[in-house]
């Protein structure tokens, strides 16, 4: 989720009824500011908002037109906080959707609002935006995203409120923002701002505030000036204690600690002393055949917070690191330059270094370098650069462009090019070209491959009908050659591949999908096809899936299949459950069951079962079997405790006969 004039705004604002074109040039609001703060309660009764004038009006981000279902916007503040009150008028509020109720969860199929926050004014980038986003959905479930990422814990992330309701005529909401958890720099005297609402499909509407399609791509309010003190971000502590008991290795007492402190330039800087892992639930991997290892995310929390302002993976891939007893990183953007060092230390006496730094060269263009190492590996420190461009073409595309080169014993380059559309109907473009020398050996990075050079390209088309019984069309056609670089095989072909892929939804949910793809690796030629239905697709609770895959793969007879059901009962049950089969080498299940007890808002009881038998990792014909189960229960507390308890390992591949609790509490 990355989203991202001068005329009097008064002027800009009288439009509402019209079809005017809005402005290109940036526009500025100035904000009231006040002494009684407004009680978030979802109802715009206060008196602050009565004597605000609201902003608006809301433009579709796909066509050239103002929003069916308009929204109005008023902001003020005070020394601690920014407030937003938005009322979003809807024809028909029996359609309003509001699913989601645990903080953080998924808001994909109901209605909602955003405020981007933009903590140093700048205009905005088409691509690379680091903004802290905050959502509400029509019963105020809260979500936010952290620029670079953050840790789970509310008080760590920082801590800001949301209460709305739906009416009559739509739904209503109300915002504060504390000031205390962006990263602000020293003197603050302009925010950058940008509004969105959402409309969840079969209606399919997102608008924002300012408009941001064509020329004006990346556009954000200004708001300002502010007359606000100067902070003092004090530096956050938060402890753990865990004790694990019964079988496996990580048993007995574990005490951590991490800290991290927002700088007056705009940076942070964290630190984290015997981190814990055991509660995180790794990615359970799926069984489909591939020749090469997959990338799988971090969702530890050391490395996720911040890992935006880090290295790609191709030269910084954290999972590498497993047995870390401290860090230390500092990140974030000051005025044009961005930036992120991270040091770790682990317990068999490696180290591991990388960086990253960017520096915005205009709104449309950024450079960076960065470098990353980890010893006594046996391979090399990479350090390598990059440059991004998007620059609108028109009111309809983006053109973005990429230079990417890496040096690790030998080099990695590749450009890239694309013709993106920014509104339905029209037909896009992707093209590039990829070169890894033999000897590339990036000792933190992740590249399954070497010794090769390669061209790909994609053509892509996507539609949204505007009535009917169909929501949504696209098709992507794509090829990809790779040939040896060097040695004895040079200039022979590593690997080919072509394919088309269609997708269709309809109004009543119904999803369906259709492909066809032919892959040459000698001495193998694989030709596949798959067919997909889906069902209640506008419902995150009780959608499902069906995929069958069919055809040969490394000469081998191939059938892949998979069934995913959610079902939800009542109130606070929810379950998922995910069903693999593939024969080929081996007939394999997977099957993976998980459920979530939702006790209260910021507590719930979870468990997940895995049973199967599944690749090897990193071998993916060796199978070994898998029947693992565990359950827990979690407290993600606004202010105070944070609590999970465990009973076995989420992570390991036997049902393990242990427990472990483990409490985080800032202080």
């Amino acid at each position: 989720m990355r989203w991202i004039g001068s005329l009097v705004l008064l002027s800009f604002l009288s439009v509402v009824g019209g079809q005017e074109r809005p402005p290109l040039e940036r526009p500025r609001f100035q904000p009231q500011k006040v002494l009684e703060r407004p009680v978030i309660d979802g109802n715009l009764n206060d008196p602050c908002w009565t004597q605000t004038e609201p902003i608006g009006p809301f433009w579709r981000t796909d066509y050239d037109e103002l929003a069916p279902q308009q929204t109005a916007v008023r902001i003020c503040y005070d020394d601690s906080s920014l407030y937003f009150a938005i009322r979003c008028d809807d024809p028909e509020p029996h359609l309003i959707r509001a699913q989601q109720t645990k903080r953080g969860g998924s808001f994909f199929n109901d209605d909602w609002v955003s405020v981007g926050i933009d903590p140093l004014n700048r205009p905005g980038m088409a691509v690379g935006e680091t903004l802290y986003i905050f959502f509400a959905n029509p019963r105020g479930t809260q979500d936010e995203i952290v620029p670079g990422g953050a840790a789970a814990k509310i008080e760590w992330r920082g801590d800001w409120n949301a209460a709305a309701k739906i009416t009559k005529d739509g739904w209503e909401a109300e915002i504060a923002i504390p000031f205390r958890i962006l990263r602000l720099p020293k003197k603050v005297e302009f925010l950058g701002i940008t509004i969105y609402r959402f409309v969840p499909a079969p209606r399919g509407v997102m608008s924002s505030f300012p408009y941001r399609r064509g020329p004006a791509i990346g556009n954000s309010l200004e708001l300002g000036p502010l007359e606000l003190p100067e902070f003092q971000p004090p530096v956050l502590r938060m402890s753990s204690v865990s004790l694990g008991l019964g079988e496996g290795r990580e048993t007995g007492l574990r005490l951590g600690v991490d800290a991290k402190q927002h700088l007056p330039n705009g940076l942070q800087w964290q630190l984290t002393i015997n981190p814990d892992f055991r509660n995180v639930e790794d990615v359970v991997e799926t069984i489909d055949f591939t020749y090469v290892p997959r990338s799988l995310p971090d969702r530890r929390p050391f490395f996720a917070e911040g890992s935006g302002y880090l290295p790609p993976s191709s030269v910084f891939y954290s999972r590498l690191m497993t047995n870390v007893w401290g860090g230390f990183k500092i990140f974030g953007k000051t005025g044009r330059t961005e930036s992120g060092l991270l040091l770790v230390g682990e317990t068999d006496d490696r180290q591991a270094l990388a960086g990253r730094w960017q520096y915005d060269l205009d709104r449309k263009s950024q450079l960076q370098l960065f470098y990353s190492h980890r010893n006594k590996v046996g391979r090399s420190g990479a350090i390598g650069g990059s440059w991004t461009g998007a620059y609108p073409s028109g009111r309809h595309y983006l053109l973005i462009g990429n230079a990417f080169i890496t040096s690790a014993r030998d080099d990695h380059w590749s450009l890239s090019f694309a013709y993106t559309p920014q509104s339905p109907g029209r037909w896009g473009l992707a093209l590039s070209t990829e070169q890894v020398g033999a000897a590339f050996a990036p000792s933190l990075g992740f590249q399954p491959e070497i010794n090769y050079r390669s061209f790909f390209a994609m053509l892509t088309y996507s539609y949204r009908f505007r009535g009917g019984k169909w929501h949504t069309f696209s098709t992507n056609l794509i090829f990809r050659t790779r040939d040896f670089l060097s040695g004895p095989l040079r200039d022979r072909l590593l690997d080919k591949g072509t394919g088309i892929f269609l997708n269709a939804v309809n109004k009543a949910g119904w999803a369906f999908g259709m492909s066809a793809g032919e892959y040459e690796r000698p001495p193998f030629k694989d030709h596949t096809y798959t067919a997909s239905v889906g069902w209640n697709s506008f419902d995150q609770f009780r959608s499902g899936q069906l995929d069958v895959t069919w055809g040969r793969r490394a000469n081998r007879r191939y059938l892949f299949t998979v069934l995913s059901q959610g079902v939800r009962i009542g109130a606070r049950w929810t379950l998922r459950l995910r069903w693999e089969h593939l024969d080929h080498f081996a007939r394999q299940d997977q099957m993976l069951l998980t459920g979530v007890y939702d006790i209260s808002p910021e507590q719930s009881l979870v468990f997940r079962w895995v049973k199967g038998s599944v690749p090897a990792p990193g071998f993916p014909i060796r199978l070994v079997s898998a029947d693992n189960l565990y359950f827990g229960f979690r407290q993600f507390s606004r202010k105070g405790v944070d609590v999970y308890f465990l009973i076995g390992d989420p992570n390991a591949r036997r049902t393990q006969l242990r427990a472990l609790i483990k409490v985080i509490r800032m202080f």
